[in-house]
């Protein structure tokens, strides 16, 4: 079996859709992080930064049609065309509604919970993250969405607007997306079931290599 790094997996799995121009910002152990045709951000503040201030090293790469992803995930690319099929000008977000009610992280609440059925109405996210309760979340952000134009300028917004106050260094990009729907900026929710692996140990790289 072709060993490949997880990283790798994902650029491929993107650069199917038509990923080109790709920034990878890296953290701890950024050395060994290495793969080809990507421009690295390293973060050497990473062991007392969130998601959100690494994302702001990378700034200049949040642009119109951006694919943001968490760079420890392993997928499937029917969740990537979904999401794809559904993004507009604003902000797309990936939620697995295989996790509603489970007290895990990025808990997201919709307007409305997966209902396994086609729609031609979007659903909204109305909440994101720690304020949503297990009990009445509809699933978990999986660490991928979709900037329109619009999008791309509403999270610059929430990046300057953390900067200010002094909360960026600390805050996960959840916090970000609050922030973007306090200013009454609507984010579609695009639901998929499971066919993805946060790869956090040795346990959910076991996981990925069924996926």
């Amino acid at each position: 079996m072709q060993r490949r790094p997880i990283l790798a997996r994902l650029l491929d799995d993107l650069g199917h859709f038509g990923c080109r121009a790709v920034t990878v910002v890296r953290g701890d152990h950024a050395e060994a992080v290495n793969v080809a045709n990507v421009r690295f951000v390293d973060n050497p503040d990473f062991a007392t930064t969130g998601e959100a201030y690494s994302l702001a090293l990378a700034e200049t790469a949040v642009v119109p049609g951006t694919l943001l992803a968490f760079g420890d995930i392993v997928l499937k690319r029917h969740i990537v065309q979904a999401l794809l099929e559904e993004a507009g000008e604003g902000i797309t977000l990936s939620v697995d509604s295989a996790l509603a009610g489970q007290a895990v992280a990025d808990r997201v609440r919709g307007s409305r919970p997966d209902a396994g059925r086609f729609s031609f109405e979007p659903v909204r996210l109305v909440a994101i993250g720690d304020l949503v309760t297990a009990e009445d979340s509809h699933g978990a952000w999986i660490g991928l969405l979709h900037l329109g134009a619009e999008g791309a300028a509403w999270l610059h917004e929430a990046i300057a607007q953390a900067r200010a106050e002094g909360t960026l260094a600390q805050a996960r990009l959840a916090d970000l997306l609050m922030r973007v729907l306090a200013q009454g900026r609507p984010m579609t929710v695009v639901y998929a079931r499971g066919g993805w692996v946060n790869v956090n140990n040795l346990a959910d790289l076991i996981d990925a290599s069924g996926i």
